[in-house]
């Protein structure tokens, strides 16, 4: 877990940047994952590798302000990181949150999940992509809060990124030598499940025509 303090302080100066640059805006708010962990650097994790299929999509560069705090449980998105919307001139043009996987795998009582689960959804700004719990984790205890995110929050004009239904065995290269983090080939599982939600294209091979 070396790079969770130079993946910290690389996203820290990125968004010294993103606050002054002008352009189309992405918060995003999370745990680990959303700060790279697990890949070889900060950008090559679901957010790098979301925001470039973002940039083909659109011809034009966007920023990215990234929230996330590694370890982080819904809590700490609800009571830190929600309060960066309050900080902005205007609302930005994209919102994720992909968090409570650290509630699913290590907090005893699932009835305080959901519960913080609830008050999260509750509190997002409509049009939020919201991510389920991928697989890997304790599957029992995903279930039942993936049930909520995708009973909840559709009503609450958030949009479900089924992480979910994106990952899984085989799971050879997949993983992170902590064996618990994706490695950059499992965040384009996450990426996926993201650009699904979204509805972006593909990206053309290299050389392509299209």
């Amino acid at each position: 877990m070396g790079a969770i303090e130079p993946f910290r302080q690389a996203w820290e100066e990125a968004n010294a940047t993103a606050r002054t640059d002008a352009g189309r805006l992405w918060l995003v708010l999370g745990d680990s994952t959303a700060q790279g962990i697990g890949a070889p650097s900060p950008d090559r994790g679901y957010v790098g590798q979301l925001r470039a299929r973002l940039e083909a999509r659109d011809a034009q560069p966007w920023r990215v302000l990234n929230a996330s705090r590694t370890g982080a449980r819904l809590r700490d998105v609800i009571t830190r990181q929600l309060a960066w919307l309050d900080e902005l001139d205007a609302a930005p043009d994209l919102v994720t949150c992909v968090a409570g996987s650290n509630d699913v795998a290590w907090r005893p009582r699932l009835s305080g999940t959901l519960r913080d689960l609830a008050t999260l959804l509750d509190r997002l700004p409509r049009g939020t992509v919201v991510a389920t719990i991928p697989r890997g984790l304790n599957p029992g205890r995903a279930r039942v809060v993936n049930d909520q995110i995708r009973a909840a929050a559709p009503a609450r004009g958030l949009v479900v990124a089924d992480v979910w239904a994106h990952t899984g065995p085989p799971w050879a290269g997949k993983l992170a030598a902590d064996a618990f983090h994706p490695s950059e080939r499992g965040y384009e599982d996450w990426t996926a499940a993201l650009a699904e939600a979204l509805d972006l294209p593909p990206i053309s091979p290299a050389g392509s025509s299209d």
